[in-house]
């Protein structure tokens, strides 16, 4: 009788045991990408940081599209909350790994072309986040056009990304076969949405110097707060900074 309880309390350990192992081996991806998420959204962009990358050490693939567009948004915002012109490096940084954090998403998409038939969600913030990066590349490339004498290559530069903030933008809003979400809203945060996307497609018409195309963003706007009766797009777009 004795020899039988032990040999069912070792059949109850070693089934715990095993257990308690299952339990601390590494979590799937998708549950680093939900927390990391969260961490964002609370503000918390270092912790978001480290769980977006946690996902880029296991051998499986199939989540670092998601985490690699995680990464990019985080060093988005993480870029806006450092302050401070003694911190300028560290924002550009910031900007700057989020460009290629979006690149790498977007070779992970593989065969499942961004967009596509089907455009997911996490396509959608991906070409949203690219369309923000370009548009951001482009307002500094105008500035230090003036600020450098008029060099012309700062200026191609802006060109260069306005289009890219373009094409980005008209693949997530654009009608046709391969728009996206023509109302798209930022799961993570509502203020990015498909109206501030057309205000910066406004923003950037005008840059290029074309008041009548931006107009025609701007009235793609709901409830746009100015009135181009009587102000001009410039005026308008100034209003809402």
């Amino acid at each position: 009788m004795i020899k039988s309880l032990i040999i069912l309390f070792l059949f109850i350990f070693m089934s715990c045991t095993d257990q308690l192992v299952e339990k601390t081996s590494p979590l799937d991806g998708i549950y680093y990408i939900l927390d990391g998420w969260k961490k964002f959204e609370d503000g918390d962009y270092d912790r978001a940081h480290d769980l977006f990358s946690t996902v880029l050490l296991n051998n499986n693939t199939q989540y670092f599209s998601d985490a690699y567009v995680g990464l990019a948004w985080n060093s988005i915002y993480k870029a806006n909350s450092i302050q401070g012109l003694s911190n300028l490096n560290s924002r550009e940084y910031q900007r700057s790994i989020s460009n290629e954090y979006f690149s790498l998403a977007a070779e992970y998409f593989g065969n499942n072309n961004c967009p596509s038939s089907e455009c997911s969600i996490l396509c959608q913030n991906l070409l949203a986040g690219q369309a923000y990066n370009s548009s951001y590349q482009a307002l500094e490339s105008s500035r230090k056009f003036y600020d450098y004498g008029l060099d012309s290559t700062y200026w191609y530069m802006m060109v260069d990304h306005s289009d890219s903030t373009m094409i980005y933008s008209q693949q997530l809003l654009g009608q046709g076969m391969n728009e996206c979400n023509i109302e798209y809203i930022f799961d993570h945060d509502t203020l990015i949405n498909h109206n501030t996307i057309r205000i910066l497609r406004a923003q950037t018409e005008v840059r290029l110097g074309n008041f009548n195309n931006a107009e025609l963003e701007l009235l793609e706007v709901q409830d746009l707060d100015c009135d181009l009766n009587i102000q001009t797009v410039v005026e308008c777009l100034n209003s809402l900074e």
